[in-house]
């Protein structure tokens, strides 16, 4: 019998590899998403633009992964970085891109 506070025995393989799957892919598509934006969006030269959307990526994508690990509801941040990363691909289309 489960007490309150302690995790069934199995869910916590489920939640981390849940995390895993949130974190892995959504982190890689919201950093992708913030540099193409960041390249159509800043009025600087090509070459700026993409080392901009370049450090971008590099930023976004560990701080989506730490964010998966730290927050208690996955559910929430999935919904969260879903919209986030349909913004980001409606600002890229609208600025040019063309997937």
């Amino acid at each position: 019998m489960a007490s309150a506070g302690k995790p069934q025995p199995g869910t916590r393989r489920y939640d981390i590899a849940l995390r895993l799957v949130v974190a892995l892919p959504l982190g890689y598509a919201l950093s992708a998403l913030g540099g193409v934006c960041l390249a159509f969006w800043l009025p600087l030269s090509r070459a700026d633009n993409a080392m901009a959307g370049i450090l971008l990526g590099l930023v976004l994508w560990p701080v989506v992964f730490i964010a998966a690990f730290a927050v208690t509801r996955i559910g929430r941040l999935l919904a969260f970085l879903i919209l986030v990363a349909s913004l980001l691909n409606g600002l890229g289309l609208l600025g040019g891109w063309q997937p």
